[in-house]
């Protein structure tokens, strides 16, 4: 899955990550098939309002997502039950071992509760790098100023975490930003575009602190 969805965002920019409600995401996911299932697939009892799953036909990686609502606390199970629904599999919790389950996007950045943010399994280890550096500085709440856009894509930073690419310690951190620059070219990326690209987030991050 996190092959998947790295190839789709070099692919296109505009995958999404953040919707203000499951009405909008089917056609906010899948852009290219307006005929695909909405939200509202049954994962156990939770609500609609908590939890969607958008999928359609073909590969389960590339054509299933999950979201929930940003006030939503038993993501890391619909998340369970979301694999077993996906790939018709009995996954259980253990199955997750090594790995967080979490927002793509730092779900204090919500402009609501009640918006929606896609949800993936990231590795552990890197996962909590990036909460102790970007994602602690990202809850500044000067930068959560900005936290009236209801939709938000996809950015180098949360490509990153998902491919479980440790963070740089800031917009210093040269030696860090080349590193996840020279990756991001290995996924076909310009080296020279992903280098200004994260220099440029760290730097506004940062300035906030």
């Amino acid at each position: 899955r996190q092959v998947a969805l790295i190839r789709a965002w070099v692919a296109d920019p505009l995958i999404q990550v953040q919707a203000e409600s499951p009405a909008h995401l089917a056609r906010l996911v899948f852009l290219d098939d307006p005929g695909v299932v909405p939200a509202g697939i049954p994962l156990g009892r939770r609500r609609s309002t908590n939890v969607a799953m958008v999928r359609r036909d073909g590969d389960p990686d590339i054509n299933c997502s999950l979201w929930v609502a940003a006030s939503f606390t038993g993501y890391r199970s619909a998340y369970v039950s979301f694999i077993r629904e996906a790939y018709n599999l009995n996954a259980q919790l253990p199955d997750l071992a090594g790995y967080d389950v979490d927002h793509l996007l730092n779900r204090a950045r919500a402009p609501l509760d009640s918006t929606f943010i896609r949800i993936e399994a990231v590795p552990a280890a890197t996962n909590q790098e990036w909460g102790r550096l970007f994602e602690k500085t990202s809850s500044n709440p000067a930068f959560l100023a900005n936290t009236q856009r209801q939709r938000r894509t996809m950015s180098y930073m949360i490509c990153a975490k998902l491919a479980g690419w440790a963070p740089p310690r800031g917009p210093s951190d040269e030696a860090g930003i080349d590193r996840l620059a020279a990756l991001f070219m290995s996924r076909g990326l310009r080296k020279s575009e992903a280098r200004s690209g994260l220099a440029s987030m760290l730097e506004f991050a940062y300035s906030l602190r």
